[in-house]
Formats: structure tokens, C-alpha cells, sequence
């Protein structure tokens, strides 16, 4: 009994390494012919001409295309109003993360930035845009959007122009 007692460790390991030994080749056997594990090599589907797929190529061009200025093209499925209210809240995030990167020079690149000509204009359109907005129809405001978009786009474009302007300013009189 003392035999069997001392043999038993000796017997379960070397079953276990029987196992683990068996699963690895079973599970690395369809590795190398480049199919998944445990799956037959038997070719499915029709061999019929023409049936199997075309090499893949270029992609396709552009060119040529003719966008419709009637029709709004883009993703945004939302309605008008829900579109501006998103173009506004990206804007002032983009705006915060501006100020947060250059804290230091934001307030007076800001100024600088307010009282720019084009900025000033960008201002007085978007005024009487939002003026308009209110008595307008959905697809009136529909075909604003692309422009209120394109306006703040400029202006913040403008605004991280004059931002890091005054960081390289800035810097530059550090040194």
C-alpha cells in the first residue's frame, strides 16, 4: 500500500503531461497549413468560373464626382436643431482645450484674436444667423448648418492661430 501511496503523485504527473502534451499538438496541427484549429481541410463553396472573388486593387477615385449643393450629404442624421446645439458644444470644448494647452498666453492671444476684422465679421454672420434661426423652417435651417459649421471652424482655426503665435512669442522671450 506504502508502494502505491508514493507512485500515485509520480502516476498523475505524468498522466497530466499526457494531456497537456495531446492539446498542444491537437490545437498547433491547423496552424501551419493556415487554418483554424479544429476545423477540417475541406474546400467549400462553388467552383464555378467567375465565382471566386476579384484581387483586390485600387482603391476607387474620386475624381469626377459632382457633390449636389441642394442636398445635405453629410452623416448627421439629427435634426437641424440638435446639429447646432452640437456644433456649439464641440466649439466650446475645442475652446477649452485651447486654453487649457496655453494657458499662460491665452488671455491676451484672445483679445488679440476678438478684435481681428475677419473675427469681427465671423461674429456678425453668426449673429444673424441665429437671429434668423428662430423663424426659419427645418430644411431652411438645414441648409444654414454647413455654414454655421464652416464659421466656427474658421474662428476657432483663427483663435488657435493667434494662440500659438503668442506661445512661440512667448517662448521665444523665455529663452
Amino acid at each position: 500500500m506504502k508502494d502505491f501511496l508514493v507512485r500515485r503523485p509520480l502516476l498523475i504527473g505524468l498522466v497530466m503531461f499526457a494531456l497537456v502534451w495531446a492539446a498542444f499538438t491537437w490545437l498547433t496541427s491547423g496552424t501551419s497549413e493556415g487554418k483554424a484549429p479544429g476545423q477540417p481541410a475541406v474546400a467549400r463553396g462553388t467552383n464555378k468560373p467567375g465565382a471566386t472573388r476579384p484581387a483586390v486593387g485600387t482603391p476607387r477615385s474620386a475624381n469626377g464626382l459632382v457633390i449636389d449643393a441642394q442636398h445635405d450629404i453629410s452623416a448627421d442624421g439629427r435634426p437641424p436643431d440638435a446639429r447646432r446645439e452640437s456644433i456649439v458644444r464641440a466649439g466650446i470644448g475645442e475652446l477649452q482645450e485651447i486654453k487649457q494647452m496655453n494657458l499662460a498666453v491665452f488671455d491676451d492671444a484672445a483679445k488679440r484674436w476678438n478684435a481681428q476684422p475677419r473675427v469681427k465679421e465671423l461674429v456678425a454672420q453668426w449673429q444673424a444667423t441665429e437671429a434668423a434661426w428662430k423663424t426659419q423652417d427645418d430644411d431652411a435651417k438645414a441648409a444654414v448648418v454647413p455654414q454655421m459649421e464652416a464659421m466656427w471652424k474658421e474662428a476657432l482655426g483663427l483663435l488657435r492661430e493667434e494662440v500659438e503665435k503668442s506661445a512661440r512669442e512667448a517662448a521665444a522671450g523665455v529663452k
